[in-house]
């Protein structure tokens, strides 16, 4: 019991830390007066789009109700075979790049998609944006006020929404990527990469650093590229949405949800170097051991449930709508997580592929 109560401490107080530094990184709307002055920017916004006739048109709305002007928007149509094209062209002032083959051999086909919208943009900031982001009236605003607080590269990972019951799985894995990823400042204030859905950087940083076609052949392309950044000293912020900018992951069903996070899972697991995965083992270890021994003393299995609920649903406000039942059922959101980590732990050692749209992709 003692080992278990020691364990479960050490969880505790690295949640409270994880807590403090993410309330530091929440994307905000504080515009100070300069920023009416501000430059005027040329924000080119490319978003890859593969089989993505759910949400081209919906970000594509929002996208032409900012409030600040975007110079230009790029759609790459990344060979895909639903209605992603047509409905990207029906949009005036955007521009649709199509692709229609395979990306070349040694690229994976997102870092493919946002090269060539790179190569087909002329703005002086990029904003990288997956196709299931839905940025609000402020978005573009806020990251370029961001960019000028800061500087170097800034990255968002989006506040999630739910329309179905099965989506609230996400819970441990945005817990992971959030928290445990040492991307908002601790334990290290070199942050291990970027989250992917929503980059934005300098078109001279981006090409001093090389940009996607320097990590053209990683499946986590995000990862690279923030480590690329910080190894050339160009500074990488990270922050959360914070309803601010949005998204809704894998809405096509459960099989995409499972699939799109068995692609990289346990590739990632160890990105963020040592002490950080010393750190969010220990980290996950507390809340299993929360729930994974029953010979203790009742009162003892209830406190300790109730005390990690706590913790899971204060956690869980910042990132998505997750409900209070979610945190009473944080079993089974670990549970499910364990499944989806072996399983792609198999895929990547032993098959040496993952699939994704559609794709087999060796890693």
């Amino acid at each position: 019991m003692l080992l278990n109560i020691f364990v479960l401490g050490l969880s505790f107080f690295i949640s409270l830390f994880y807590l403090k530094f993410s309330i530091k990184k929440k994307l905000n709307m504080e515009f100070s007066s300069k920023n009416q002055e501000r430059k005027d920017w040329k924000v080119s916004v490319i978003i890859p789009a593969r089989n993505e006739e759910r949400n081209i048109g919906k970000i594509l709305s929002f996208l032409s109700q900012q409030s600040i002007p975007i110079y230009e928007i790029i759609v790459v149509d990344d060979n895909s075979w639903d209605k992603t094209y047509e409905i990207a062209s029906s949009f005036k002032n955007v521009k649709v790049v199509r692709l229609t083959t395979e990306p070349p051999k040694g690229w994976v086909g997102k870092s493919w998609a946002i090269w060539n919208g790179y190569l087909s943009s002329s703005g002086d900031l990029l904003v990288f944006m997956d196709a299931d982001v839905e940025p609000s009236y402020h978005a573009i605003e806020s990251l370029v006020t961001q960019y000028e607080k800061y500087g170097g590269l800034i990255s968002v990972w989006p506040y999630q929404r739910f329309e179905r019951f099965y989506e609230h799985l996400s819970l441990t894995f945005n817990f992971l990527v959030v928290y445990a990823s040492n991307m908002l400042g601790f334990p290290s204030k070199k942050p291990s990469g970027v989250f992917g859905p929503v980059i934005l950087t300098s078109r001279k940083d981006y090409e001093y650093t090389g940009g996607h076609e320097a990590v053209r052949d990683s499946v986590l392309e995000d990862i690279k590229l923030g480590k690329l950044y910080v190894n050339k000293g160009i500074r990488v912020t990270n922050f959360i949405g914070n309803g601010i900018i949005k998204f809704r992951m894998y809405p096509e069903g459960f099989k995409q949800l499972f699939e799109g996070f068995s692609k990289n899972m346990s590739s990632g697991a160890i990105s963020g170097g040592f002490i950080n995965f010393l750190l969010a083992f220990v980290w996950i270890a507390g809340f299993y051991s929360s729930f994974s021994n029953f010979t203790f003393p009742i009162w003892y299995i209830l406190l300790r449930h109730l005390v990690f609920s706590t913790l899971v649903y204060i956690l869980s406000k910042s990132i998505g709508g997750y409900k209070w039942y979610d945190a009473l059922l944080y079993p089974v959101h670990f549970s499910f997580f364990l499944i989806v980590f072996f399983y792609s732990l198999y895929r990547t050692v032993v098959v040496r592929k993952v699939t994704w749209r559609g794709r087999e992709i060796d890693v």
